[in-house]
């Protein structure tokens, strides 16, 4: 391992290059995989463990569709299942870890404003959709807010439009466990409304729910639900405004709920909000504007997914893939004892400690060094360049800092984290292998990470 000294200076080092060089960078991503689902608005999305991948389903790309797509961190995937829901947008899927499956209810089937929402229940083990028969149904529904509540096993619904004609929004609270859905009858209510972003807050053990509309208003107030009473939450400090079709997910490695975008009077909104269950904080960052668009957190990379929506040049479609949060990619190249892997322990946060291991190093010298960078790179092939045929530059080596440790991997941390709030750092381990190929180095995948509070 480093020497102290070694790690105040290198600490010192990087907060003071990303201090005086990039103060702007964005924490979210833009993704660039091979292949894609069309643009579109209204699609449903979950992280389905079953798929190993984000599961999205349906939208509006203009015209409603029954595509099932799957993205796994680098590429989209069209799946072609042997049963499938009809066509809909504006339908929630999520998933039940208590029966590990899928659940997709509702949505809108056509444009035209006379037919109701379906009012069907579909689950998806990962092969295939099966149309569930339940007891009981929150009857015709679309544009309702919808997540999963692990501590009491329930898919919990609320809200939504019951109809495309000039009816006021539901206010009612309906949970599901697998064969029977129930209206429940709460204490309090967010009152009626569609559009609302909801999120289990698993730090809080509670349902989170923002904004929306009341069919004549926009609303920007937080809810917490447990299983029988609706709160609203005082919230002393600043908090996203008044809006309707955000989207949020819960990020377990920092253990907030994040929102994204929506739409107010003036269109789409490009900002980003964290809550961690007692209060909001705006991420000084934006990413494309976007309403009505999908977001689930994809545990492989530690990164919120966004796709799609509504962009903010008017009744414009967006087919971009975004990630926010502190997440690898690339791929390293084949040393020794295996392929050199490089993950952080946590995201970044202003103030704590920031710790990267690299693991699978050539178990003789176990040296490594951490080329930090501010600039994410395109995977630069370093055979001709460096002799090391197999092996990719994924990051700018701004800094340089060498480790050592034992057993085939080795660690650095940088404590205290300090920096611009906001700003990005991308990271790859050079891993000693004088055996590896001519110029004795292989290379990790690489980390992307943005300095949080």
């Amino acid at each position: 391992m480093m020497q102290p000294s070694h790690r105040t200076l290198a600490a010192r080092t990087a907060a003071a290059i990303l201090a005086t060089c990039c103060p702007a960078f964005a924490q979210w991503l833009q993704k660039a995989p091979a292949t894609s689902p069309s643009a579109r608005s209204g699609a449903a999305m979950a992280f389905d463990p079953n798929s190993n991948g984000v599961l999205l389903f349906g939208g509006s790309a203009p015209f409603i569709n029954a595509e099932t797509w799957l993205y796994d961190g680098a590429n989209w995937t069209q799946l072609t299942p042997p049963a499938s829901p009809t066509a809909r947008f504006g339908a929630q899927l999520v998933y039940d870890s208590a029966r590990n499956v899928s659940v997709l209810f509702g949505g809108l089937a056509t444009s035209i404003s006379i037919p109701p929402p379906n009012s069907d229940t579909w689950e998806w083990n990962g092969t295939t959709w099966t149309s569930i028969t339940t007891v009981g149904n929150p009857g015709p529904r679309y544009q309702y807010g919808a997540s999963f509540d692990p501590i009491r096993s329930r898919v919990v619904l609320f809200g939504g439009s019951t109809s495309q004609l000039l009816i006021p929004p539901s206010n009612q609270t309906w949970e599901y466990q697998g064969t029977t859905w129930t209206l429940v009858p709460t204490l309090g209510t967010p009152g009626p409304r569609n559009r609302p972003a909801m999120c289990f807050h698993n730090g809080l053990g509670k349902t989170v729910l923002f904004g929306g509309s009341t069919g004549s208003a926009l609303t920007d107030t937080t809810w917490t639900y447990d299983g029988s009473t609706w709160t609203q939450l005082t919230i002393a400090g600043p908090k996203p405004s008044p809006r309707s079709s955000a989207s949020m997910a819960y990020d377990p490695v920092r253990n907030v709920c994040v929102l994204m975008g929506g739409q107010d009077t003036t269109g789409p909104l490009a900002d980003t909000w964290t809550f961690d269950g007692a209060n909001w904080t705006q991420q000084p960052v934006t990413t494309q504007g976007v309403r009505d668009h999908a977001l689930a957190f994809l545990p492989a990379s530690n990164q919120v997914v966004k796709f799609g929506g509504f962009a903010t040049a008017p009744n414009t479609l967006s087919n971009q893939t975004w990630e926010f949060g502190s997440g690898i990619y690339g791929r390293g190249c084949t040393g020794s004892n295996g392929v050199p892997a490089l993950r952080a322990v946590a995201a970044p946060q202003l103030g704590q400690s920031y710790t990267l291991n690299v693991t699978n190093l050539e178990p003789t010298f176990n040296l490594a060094f951490f080329a930090f960078g501010l600039t994410q790179l395109p995977g630069i092939d370093l055979g001709p360049l460096l002799n090391m045929p197999g092996c990719a530059a994924f990051n700018t080596a701004d800094v340089l800092l060498s480790a050592t440790g034992s057993g085939g991997s080795a660690s650095f941390t940088w404590s205290p984290v300090s920096g611009p709030l906001g700003a990005s750092l991308y990271c790859q381990a050079l891993c000693f292998d004088p055996a590896a190929n001519g110029f004795g180095f292989t290379v990790s995948n690489a980390v992307f990470a943005t300095l949080n509070n």
